[in-house]
């Protein structure tokens, strides 16, 4: 009877463990995960991710680029997330990318901004009407950046927001107000401004944060940042949102980003670099009956201390203006189809990293994701193509690409 006792106990634990384990929401991204202890109104998940894909670039006729560096098998995810809630209302979460801690470690420096090693460890307070948090996350800007592209057919994310001309995650104090019953989301927050370098570098000589605010309105009900219809909304559900960045990283005499932290300023020296910098921007989303639709929209104007600086293109003060101007577009399509386990995608977006070079770069992504469990087992096929080449600051050798991989979230 004992044993009987046990055996019965055991299996409505594993139930209650692996029902939990389903969803779960701390801070409005839902969460998988594949264990879950609670007690006394304290609750622990502990999941990861693993996936990877192979990749072919369809070369252009170049006898000196190397196939064998693009084309071939390409882990993407092996991570350890652990999420906890306290009884007396704390949260707290460590995100680490095993395997992008590991080509750091070998690199000598933080994996790019599109994978790197710490994805999060934070604490945060919900017990007031302002929640509060400290520590590493994501930050409060750009729809497409603070949605994860795991969530999605595709493999990565847009190069608008992808890291690229600002950065996706910080260190720093983050609060956040809703009220209407969530529907109105408001942030602000102070952040190192070295982004994701923050773990290698820490803070940079000037001493001054980055400040980032968003304020974002859903109707008729809270919008979560998914951005393919899962729920199958049976009305249609929109969010509108606003947001801005501002840094001023002058640096003291003798110290320099460019020299000091040569990763820092990223692709086209723009994330992090000796001047000032103004960033801001627009989204919106739309989900009906497995249909969504986005659009988002940023500009950036930058202004570099040295009248020298790269960034200014060799062109004179009575031309620059002392300004430089960066930013882009971003309209996307997506339909889930539940009853056939798939999902489509389609995406096109602009982007001009800097309006004193010469050249735009245009690239349409399309994608198709065979969910076996949702996206928590999922084959996922990305196909993009640059349909304008911006040959000046991102010259290419390839006409298109296609990564065809799976992923498993536990």
């Amino acid at each position: 009877m004992i044993k009987k006792f046990a055996f019965i106990t055991v299996v409505a634990a594993v139930a209650s463990l692996t029902a939990r384990a389903q969803y779960s929401e701390f801070d409005g991204n839902a969460a998988a995960s594949q264990f879950t202890l609670s007690s006394d109104g304290n609750t622990l998940q502990i999941g990861g991710r693993i996936s990877g894909y192979y990749e072919t670039r369809f070369l252009k006729d170049d006898t000196t680029y190397q196939k064998k560096t693009h084309n071939g098998w390409a882990v993407k995810d092996f991570d350890l997330d652990i999420l906890g809630k306290t009884a007396n209302k704390f949260v707290y979460e460590f995100h680490a990318s095993l395997v992008d801690l590991a080509a750091a470690a070998a690199t000598g420096n933080t994996a790019g901004p599109q994978n790197p090693g710490i994805k999060s460890a934070y604490v945060q307070y919900k017990g007031w009407p302002v929640k509060i948090k400290l520590g590493y996350d994501k930050l409060p800007y750009s729809q497409g950046s603070m949605s994860d592209v795991w969530g999605t057919p595709f493999w990565s994310h847009a190069n608008l927001y992808g890291g690229d001309l600002f950065s996706r995650r910080d260190f720093g104090i983050t609060l956040n107000y809703r009220f209407l019953n969530d529907k109105f989301n408001a942030y602000a927050g102070a952040y190192s401004g070295m982004g994701e370098n923050f773990f290698e570098y820490g803070n940079d000589a000037s001493g001054r944060m980055e400040y980032v605010g968003r304020v974002e309105y859903s109707y008729p009900s809270k919008v979560k940042y998914n951005l393919i219809d899962e729920e199958m909304s049976a009305t249609p559900v929109f969010r509108v949102a606003a947001n801005a960045r501002y840094a001023d990283k002058t640096q003291p005499k003798g110290s320099s980003i460019i020299t000091d932290e040569p990763d820092a300023p990223g692709v086209y020296g723009v994330r992090v670099f000796d001047g000032k910098k103004l960033a801001y921007g627009g989204d919106a989303i739309v989900k009906y009956k497995g249909f969504s639709a986005t659009a988002e929209v940023h500009f950036m104007q930058l202004k570099p201390t040295n009248l020298t600086d790269g960034l200014y293109n060799g062109t004179d003060q009575s031309k620059n203006k002392s300004v430089v101007n960066s930013g882009g577009f971003c309209l996307g399509a997506n339909y889930n189809w539940e009853k056939k386990h798939s999902a489509f995608s389609l995406m096109y977006e602009e982007l001009n990293a800097n309006d004193l070079y010469v050249g735009v770069q245009d690239w349409l992504y399309l994608a198709y994701a065979y969910k076996f469990s949702g996206f928590n087992s999922v084959l996922k096929v990305q196909y993009y193509v640059p349909v304008t080449e911006d040959k000046a600051q991102d010259p290419l050798h390839y006409t298109g690409q296609l990564r065809v991989g799976y992923q498993i979230v536990f």
